[in-house]
């Protein structure tokens, strides 16, 4: 009977669009979305880390590339996500701890 009562309390609106969601809701949201993008340019910044360390003039190429606006821009993005992905995890592990 109890399983009854619950199940009927549950609400029928779907429309995701109308759906407020709680802002730990948005930062687990934006969490797993910083997470994603790091991982998926990985590997270009690993690729940029090891051209820029072969030599002078493989550094200047990749110092030349680093110094198109888009780039910046895309490059700032990622530092946001790593700082965000990071800080959001530090207070993951302090919820798993109850503080």
């Amino acid at each position: 009977m109890t399983d009854m009562a619950i199940k009927k309390k549950r609400p029928k609106n779907l429309d995701l669009p109308t759906i407020r969601l709680p802002l730990p809701g948005i930062l687990s949201i934006l969490h797993r979305i910083s997470g994603f993008s790091i991982f998926l340019l990985l590997p270009v910044l690993l690729w940029l880390l090891q051209g820029s360390l072969q030599s002078p003039e493989t550094f200047a190429a990749v110092k030349g590339v680093l110094a198109h606006p888009l780039l910046k821009i895309i490059a700032l993005g990622l530092i946001w996500f790593y700082m965000h992905h990071f800080c959001a995890g530090i207070r993951y592990l302090l919820l798993d701890l109850h503080k």
